[in-house]
């Protein structure tokens, strides 16, 4: 077997580091969101539950799975494209930035928010993989609107994430899982 190159290594890694981040977040996102989303403006769309209770496990498992889809889909389009995949260029540049708003929102609310102890390692990557890309010669692709696609994907994992809850919630109000 051959030792990945650094631009098989770029493009992957950012499969890699979403499982790293994303394993951080599966343990601690519920807690955070409960004190979190207290805090949001009324604009933001929220149910009065979810913004009293914050996200339920459930749900947090199955946003961080959908948004999943986003990450690692674009992670291989990178791989199979030697880099030039926009989705993913755009993709990394997204989360590398992102990694800036956990840190940013555990400066805002002063304390440790879901997926601080892994932004450093976010912000490093997702500059590690631009310059290895821009040494190997691979044309950048980045562009604001491209970076900022990222957040709508974020916003429709949550929402993909709430309605299979209400789907699998039978009218007692538990989800069921069946065989």
């Amino acid at each position: 077997m051959r030792r990945p190159s650094p631009l098989d290594a770029a493009t992957l890694g950012l499969a890699i580091c979403y499982l790293l981040n994303d394993s951080e977040e599966l343990a601690t996102y519920r807690a955070s969101s409960a004190r979190l989303l207290r805090r949001a403006p009324r604009w933001v769309p929220l149910t009065e539950r979810v913004r009293r209770d914050g996200w339920s496990q459930a749900h947090v498992n199955l946003a961080i799975a959908l948004i999943g889809i986003h990450w690692v889909g674009a992670s291989l389009a990178g791989y199979r494209s030697g880099g030039r995949s926009a989705w993913f260029q755009n993709a990394a540049a997204a989360w590398g930035l992102h990694g800036f708003v956990h840190l940013a929102a555990c400066a805002a609310g002063r304390g440790y928010v879901s997926g601080a102890l892994t932004a450093p390692a976010v912000i490093a990557y997702g500059a590690w993989a631009r310059r290895t890309l821009r040494r190997a010669g691979v044309p950048s692709r980045v562009s604001v609107a491209g970076v900022a696609a990222s957040l709508p994907v974020l916003c429709a994992a949550h929402t993909g994430a709430e309605l299979l809850l209400a789907i699998a919630r039978p009218a007692s109000g538990t989800v069921t899982v069946k065989p």
